[in-house]
């Protein structure tokens, strides 16, 4: 019994697990791709078929389908090999694997092995420019060929080399294009120098070490016009033109790249006119020169690290030059770290470049002791994982790169696979290659998704099968129905467009369903063969759409009553029995019955028409204490209230005049003038020899005529409200004025201007005084007297500055001189006093 609690407990944890991703799929396959479901496969189910184990178990499902794991082969798994005369070196196994991945599923590991071959083929391409600062590096190369080569030997009998040299584009501003200078590049004609080219492929891989140095003896200096050069364009060159450079398929490709200045890149060519962008292709002719370089742009950084990576090629940087530290740390260093072969810096070149055998002896350890995987072919879909130890004991790290290898052990890696997709993908089956960077091994990896379940293969599936009416494939216990059929039996035909068969002017089953099986499936509240028909588009009734399901249906917007009902909302009663009383007569006989009640006649009122409105029943009878409870008035005192109107109550709201109230019971509405000229509203109820009486709260009065003394003393106070303000706007208005005025007053007086000027009328006062010396001298000296007038009507200052020939001019010459003075002191004075006066 333990046991059977344990398994349950176990199934009820699975199924929490797969709580938050529920099982769905139509198909076996579809089902299966989410983790943890199964799928059904029994012929008679009627469960849903995709589920987790307890579900299918709790439905009773007999037959399960399971999910699948992911399985490897491998197509080809040769031995190591270290290669030799006739042998291909082999590093890595296996070299084909296939791969069978279920999709959303856990990963998978395989297994791959990594061995260095002791005789693996070398191809060593020197790639330099041909400038002066570089000669010594061909005489290096020149006088160490043997020494590389006998280096080399120790490791691999099976290297080649190669030379080309590169210098500039031929076009102004990076070479001078004046004929002097095209005659002789470096500027003298006693030096020889070849003419300027962008880059010569001088040497194709050989084994013959003279025919290279035979290469290396040709080459000549030439010049550029700027410092920094154009080895760009022929390293491109020598990366793509494999078939001219003489590259082999299986052998590690170095170029020595040496020069000691920085390099041309994309974009450089604008200053010369080059639009054109680099095309990445072959372009030597037959005699090894770049045919494009005044044509096309100079490469990017980005085209040689993916034409390095495209043609596995390792590009070791060799910088000479007194600049050498600067040129390695700002170029050369971080372009080296892109490259494939995992080299992390520019090697320095010596000044006499002798230490060029050490450089190559270095950089190729590091690369035959190094191997890192790269992939190619990888979907999106598709996750990948590198793990190794790198043979050293230690733990599985997760990595790509191993180095320090050696010829005698080889190094493993775990690759994981996982797929994550949750629907199958439209490939099924895709090709990719995991290979050493920088070598041409590969390991092919076919990989294919297995996206079915067996039972949908043949012979278990039934192509055309009696089960699915010969128009489907039975599978996994359902139909696969073709294409144009559907349904649990493939019974429906929907070749026909939805449009033709289920289409209306509003839409697709007019917006309101599915069409099915070319037939429309209506949403809850629509019928009809199009879905039509609104079945909420019904009057109501008591609340209730056509009065409620024991009155009627709604259907296509119309109310179809039961038999006990009718009317447009099924509110109609068509039995009568209702409207008869104890005696059988029907409304009192005072009305006639429609829809199950009485509609009296005039004067009538009740729900048989037995209440007479104009008899004379007791709106005065019951005005008293209508009176007394409503407003404590009338002739009845609190005692006599309390005693006989216990049937009256006191509402805010009569029945009469409430629109939404139901008048069941015979009542009187009553309105009757009090003491006080108010109105009272009441309402007297009978039924079955009880009278029940409902004031309203509330009275109405007249309104009272207002008094004439108020009327009065409020128009004179407003009149005199309005002088009041009118007043005191007009002093504050003269109050303005008269500060303004003063204001300008004040100025005047502190800037008196008419103090200053003359009156026109006012002449000032002239004074004659007679000397009586005067009038004795004009008896005594006749003559003098004769020139008096001419002496008065003459300015003083003319006749003081006058010499004798100007008196002459006004015909005094011929007085003598006393007397003249005498004339002009007389003058004199009476001017004199005429000033003092004034």
């Amino acid at each position: 019994m333990f046991n059977v609690w344990i398994f349950i407990a176990t199934l009820f944890v699975a199924d929490a697990v797969i709580e938050g991703q529920r099982c769905f799929g139509s198909r076996c396959g579809d089902c299966l791709m989410n983790e943890r479901c199964l799928w059904c496969k029994d012929q008679v189910f009627y469960a849903q078929r995709c589920g987790s184990y307890l579900e299918l178990n709790v439905s009773g499902c007999k037959e399960v389908v399971q999910r699948k794991s992911h399985t490897v082969e491998i197509l080809e798994n040769k031995e190591f090999s270290d290669g030799g005369p006739g042998l291909d070196p082999i590093q890595i196994k296996p070299q084909r694997i296939k791969i069978r991945l279920v999709p959303n599923s856990v990963r998978h590991y395989v297994m791959l092995h990594y061995k260095v071959a002791r005789n693996f083929p070398l191809d060593l391409y020197f790639l330099h420019d041909p400038s002066k600062s570089m000669e010594n590096l061909i005489t290096s190369l020149t006088q160490l060929t043997n020494d590389i080569a006998n280096e080399i030997s120790n490791i691999t009998t099976d290297f080649r080399f190669g030379l080309g040299t590169a210098m500039d584009k031929v076009i102004s501003p990076f070479v001078r294009r004046d004929p002097k200078y095209l005659n002789h590049p470096c500027g003298t004609p006693y030096i020889y120098c070849d003419h300027p080219y962008s880059f010569l492929h001088r040497q194709s891989l050989t084994a013959n070490k003279d025919a290279f140095k035979a290469a290396l003896g040709k080459v000549n200096r030439t010049g550029n016009q700027d410092i920094v050069e154009g080895l760009f364009d022929g390293l491109m060159q020598v990366m793509v033109c494999g078939d001219k450079i003489g590259w082999r398929r299986k052998a590690r490709r170095m170029v020595v790249y040496a020069t000691d200045v920085n390099f041309h890149q994309a974009g450089d060519g604008r200053t010369a006119g080059i639009l054109e962008p680099n095309d990445g292709l072959c372009h030597l002719d037959d005699k090894g020169y770049y045919t494009k370089a005044e044509i096309q742009d100079y490469p990017s950084v980005g085209q040689i690290i993916q034409k390095a990576r495209d043609n596995n090629v390792n590009v070791i940087f060799v910088i000479g030059g007194k600049e050498s530290g600067i040129m390695r740390s700002y170029y050369y260093d971080e372009l080296t770290r892109h490259l494939p072969g995992n080299i992390h810096n520019a090697s320095a070149l010596s000044n006499d470049s002798n230490n060029i055998l050490d450089i190559i002896r270095e950089n190729y350890r590091k690369l035959r002791e190094t191997v890192k995987l790269s992939t190619d072919g990888v979907p999106e879909e598709l996750v990948l994982g590198f793990y190794s130890n790198c043979g050293t004991g230690r733990m599985i790290d997760q990595t790509n790169v191993c180095e320090g290898l050696n010829f005698e052990t080889w190094v493993n890696f775990t690759i994981a696979f996982q797929s994550n997709m949750t629907t199958c993908p439209s490939q099924r089956s895709f090709n990719m290659t995991i290979f050493p960077e920088g070598l041409e091994d590969r390991v092919r990896i076919e990989v294919e998704h297995e996206c079915e379940c067996d039972c949908q293969r043949e012979p278990e599936a039934e192509p055309n099968s009696t089960n699915c009416n010969q128009r489907g494939t039975y599978e996994c216990g359902v139909c696969n129905c073709n294409e144009g059929w559907s349904g649990d039996s493939c019974e429906c035909d929907e070749r026909l467009p939805e449009a033709e068969v289920c289409g209306t002017e509003a839409g697709i089953c007019n917006n309101v369903g599915n069409c099915t099986c070319s037939k429309c499936y209506c949403y809850e509240g629509y019928s009809g063969e199009l879905c039509e028909c609104n079945d909420r588009n019904c009057p109501y009734h008591n609340g209730s759409l056509c009065g409620g399901p024991d009155h009627g249906n709604c259907s296509c917007g119309k109310c179809l009553c039961t038999s006990e009902f009718s009317g447009a909302s099924c509110d109609c009663q068509t039995s009568k029995e209702t409207c008869r009383d104890h005696n059988g007569t029907m409304c009192s006989n005072h009305g006639v019955c429609e829809c199950g009640r009485c509609r009296c006649d005039v004067g009538f009122r009740g729900t048989l028409c037995d209440t007479c409105l104009a008899c004379p029943i007791s709106c005065e009878k019951n005005f008293n204490c209508a009176q007394c409870v409503g407003f404590n008035q009338g002739p009845f005192n609190s005692t006599m209230c309390s005693k006989r109107c216990k049937h009256v109550a006191i509402v805010p709201l009569l029945n009469s005049e409430d629109l939404d109230s139901n008048f069941t019971r015979n009542h009187i509405s009553c309105f009757r003038k009090d003491m006080y000229g108010c109105l009272l509203f009441f309402d007297v109820y009978d039924s079955d020899d009880v009278t029940t009486v409902h004031v309203k709260s509330s009275k109405r009065c007249s309104p009272k005529p207002m008094d004439p003394l108020t009327i009065g003393i409020g128009i004179s106070g407003a009149v005199f409200l309005a002088g009041l303000i009118i007043i005191v706007i007009w002093k504050i208005l003269i109050l303005i004025y008269d500060r303004a005025e003063y204001s300008k007053f004040e100025a005047e007086i502190k800037d008196p201007v008419w103090e200053k000027s003359d009156s026109p009328i006012y002449h000032g006062c002239i004074t004659t005084v007679h000397n009586p010396m005067s009038d004795l001298s004009n008896n005594l000296y006749p003559d003098i007297q004769k020139y008096q007038n001419k002496i008065d009507n003459t300015p003083l200052d003319f006749i003081a500055d006058t010499n004798p020939q100007g008196l002459e001019d006004i015909g005094i010459n011929d007085i003598f001189s006393d007397d003249l003075g005498q004339l002009l002191d007389r003058k004199a004075k009476s001017v004199h006093f005429a000033d003092d006066q004034k």
